[in-house]
């Protein structure tokens, strides 16, 4: 593994673990056994590892959204497969989603990048419920509310490991799997009788992945 590399996954581990304001270079530096000039050469400064960070955790959250489902089938093998994706990613790059606030307020570039990721991941989730929609899975007349359920999902998904830490629960399979079923919760009322069936099997073989 190359030096810059080595930096980034380090600076994950130790920024999840004590979070981003108890961390500096030289912690990161200590920690793979370079010197902070070694790191430097890299790096320009903490903020620049995290921007490292935050556009690699951007390329990976993309595509779990990347997806098409054109029959039942394809909503059967992939709609858990998104919210699977989704959890993998929270925990792998957690600091991301406690400190969103913090970070997005010290650095411009951090709070761009997080308005692209959000309008991008939009603009797939609205094609998923549409594709739902054609599938006879969502009631037609939910296009019209199609913001508001991203908006309810988004904000169930984007703080659930928050809520998990707040209320001192272990951020483990279980609270994935509570966590998938209530954002599951959102899209329930907007269910044709087709649909309702197949979320009930859905939901009766859920299954969460050991991330």
């Amino acid at each position: 593994m190359k030096t810059k590399e080595k930096i980034i996954k380090t600076a994950v581990e130790l920024f999840n673990n004590h979070g981003t304001q108890e961390i500096t270079t030289n912690h990161i530096a200590k920690r793979i056994n370079i010197s902070p000039g070694n790191l430097y050469y890299h790096f320009k400064n903490k903020f620049d590892i995290i921007r490292s960070i935050s556009d690699k955790f951007h390329i990976e959250l993309k595509s779990v959204f990347k997806i098409e489902i054109k029959t039942i089938n394809d909503f059967r093998e992939n709609i858990i497969s998104i919210y699977n994706g989704f959890f993998k990613i929270q925990k792998s790059y957690q600091f991301l989603f406690t400190e969103d606030v913090y970070l997005s307020s010290k650095d411009n570039i951090l709070l761009k990048n997080y308005q692209q990721l959000r309008t991008a991941i939009k603009e797939d989730y609205n094609n998923i419920l549409k594709d739902l929609i054609n599938l006879k899975i969502l009631k037609k007349k939910t296009l019209i509310i199609i913001d508001d359920l991203l908006d309810a999902q988004w904000i169930i998904l984007w703080y659930w490991a928050n809520h998990s830490i707040l209320d001192r629960i272990k951020y483990g399979d279980l609270q994935i799997q509570k966590g998938i079923k209530l954002s599951f919760s959102i899209i329930t009322p907007h269910l044709t009788s087709v649909g309702r069936i197949e979320f009930k099997k859905t939901m009766k073989n859920l299954k969460i992945k050991k991330i």
